[in-house]
Parts: structure tokens; C-alpha cells; sequence
């Protein structure tokens, strides 16, 4: 039997393994809940990352 075997057999590509590190949820190494992060532009103009999750626990991030 050929290795390329035509799409008959077993994949090379664990399928569930990958969709289970899909479904699990990233948390913040902060608060430790699931990761909210927003683009909120400065009066100044740049662009700044904002955690909505820490704000929403109390957690002051740097």
C-alpha cells in the first residue's frame, strides 16, 4: 500500500485533539478569568490594548 493512499485511511491530522485546543478558553495571567481585551485610541492618537476582564475583577494591570 502507498503512503499518499488517495484519501482512503487513517489521517495524519489528529482532528479532535485539535478541536478541543480550540474549544479551550484562554484565561488572563492577571485575574485569571476568560481574556477581554479592547483597542481604545488615546486622545493623542495611539492605539492602546485594554484588558475589559481585569477592569471588570478590580485588577489594576501594567
Amino acid at each position: 500500500m502507498a503512503k499518499g493512499g488517495g484519501g482512503k485511511g487513517k489521517s495524519k491530522t489528529d482532528v479532535s485533539a485539535r478541536q478541543l485546543l480550540k474549544n479551550q478558553q484562554a484565561l488572563c495571567r492577571y485575574c485569571g478569568q476568560k481574556t477581554d481585551v479592547v483597542k481604545v485610541l488615546t486622545p493623542g492618537g495611539r492605539a492602546q490594548m485594554f484588558r475589559k476582564c481585569c477592569a471588570a475583577a478590580g485588577v489594576q494591570a501594567a
